[in-house]
C-alpha cells in the first residue's frame, strides 16, 4: 500500500517530467552533499533541476509520459536532470561537473522523445547552445549575400579609384 508522501512525490515528479524538454538519468554515488548543492544551484540558474529520487518512484512517475522507463533500466541509486528551457545547456553544465569531479555517471537520457545512451549524451553536451547554432546558420546564410554585395561594389570602387588617379 502506497503512503501519501510517495504518491505526492510521484505526482510532482510526473508533472516535472511532462514539463521537461530533456531528461538525463545519472548515478550520483560519490557526490558529497556540498557538491550536490553546487550542482543544484548552477542548474537552477539555467532553468533545470537535479533531483535524487527512488527508482520505483521514478518508474511510476515516468509511466504515460514521453520518458517511460522500465524497472530493468533503473539499477542503483538514481538522480534525474530535468531541463525545462534549453535542452543542451543543462547537459553542458552536468558535463562540466563530470569533468571536474569525475562524478556523477550518466546512465542514459532523453532529448525530446528520443532516447540516447551515456556516450551519446556526453557527445551532445559538447554541442554549442541553440543561440550559437542559430547565429552560425544565419551567418552561413548571409555570407553569399555579402559576397554578392562585395562583387557588385568592387567595380564601382575600382572606377572611383581610377578616377581619383586620373584627377591627380
Amino acid at each position: 500500500m502506497a503512503n501519501q508522501k510517495n504518491i505526492d512525490i510521484a505526482t510532482s515528479l510526473k508533472d516535472r517530467l511532462n514539463r521537461a524538454k530533456s531528461v538525463v538519468v545519472t548515478d550520483y554515488r560519490g557526490l558529497t552533499h556540498k557538491q550536490l548543492e553546487e550542482l543544484h544551484h548552477s542548474l537552477k540558474k539555467i532553468e533545470a533541476e537535479y533531483v535524487v529520487v527512488k527508482n520505483s518512484l521514478l518508474r511510476i512517475a515516468s509511466s504515460s509520459t514521453d520518458y517511460e522507463l522500465k524497472a530493468t533500466e533503473l539499477s542503483g541509486p538514481s538522480a534525474v536532470l530535468l531541463s525545462y528551457q534549453d535542452e543542451i545547456l543543462p547537459l553542458r553544465e552536468l558535463a562540466k561537473s563530470i569533468k571536474s569531479l569525475n562524478l556523477p555517471k550518466i546512465k542514459f537520457g532523453f532529448i525530446g522523445n528520443i532516447r540516447y545512451s551515456d556516450s551519446e549524451i556526453e557527445t551532445i553536451s559538447k554541442l554549442p547552445g541553440q543561440d550559437i547554432l542559430r547565429a552560425q546558420v544565419v551567418s552561413q546564410l548571409s555570407f553569399p549575400a555579402y559576397g554578392l554585395v562585395y562583387s557588385l561594389n568592387y567595380n564601382v570602387q575600382k572606377l572611383v579609384y581610377i578616377l581619383g588617379q586620373i584627377k591627380k
